[in-house]
């Protein structure tokens, strides 16, 4: 009986960790974004509510849209206000057909909060910049 009881404690302690535990490096910016203007050049042109992509960046660091797809050609590193943090998928992402694209590779995102403005994202790829606000 003694040595079954540390077993069983053991098995409830590691029980209790979950694993979509966000990654604490961008606890701040899990949730629904909605996007409000995107770059042309040197300049922001606004985005219609037609045209708006919604991205939702989830507790386990993947950024998919309003269907749960990742998209065909995701980057390969991810930065969160300078600091590098590794996407670790903990649910199913919806695959998208991605036969026909030719992928224009995204290096590396960089996620920003303009001003320290936690209702506001900027996403940058390759000198491209798409402004987001939070939706919830």
């Amino acid at each position: 009986m003694n040595k079954v009881f540390p077993f069983f404690l053991i098995l409830l302690i590691f029980g209790q960790c979950r694993k979509d535990d966000p990654l604490p490096e961008i606890a701040s910016i899990i949730g629904v974004w909605k996007m409000t203007a995107y770059s042309v050049g040197d300049s922001l042109v606004s985005s219609s509510k037609e045209e708006s992509l919604v991205r939702i960046i989830r507790p386990d660091g993947v950024i998919v849209d309003d269907r749960n797809s990742q998209g065909c050609c995701p980057p390969s590193k991810y930065f969160f206000n300078g600091k590098e943090f590794v996407p670790k998928p903990s649910a199913p992402i919806e695959p998208m057909d991605c036969r026909l694209v030719s992928c224009y590779p995204c290096i590396e995102m960089k996620i920003t909060t303009p001003n320290s403005d936690p209702n506001t994202l900027a996403i940058e790829c390759d000198g491209r910049y798409t402004m987001f606000a939070r939706v919830k």
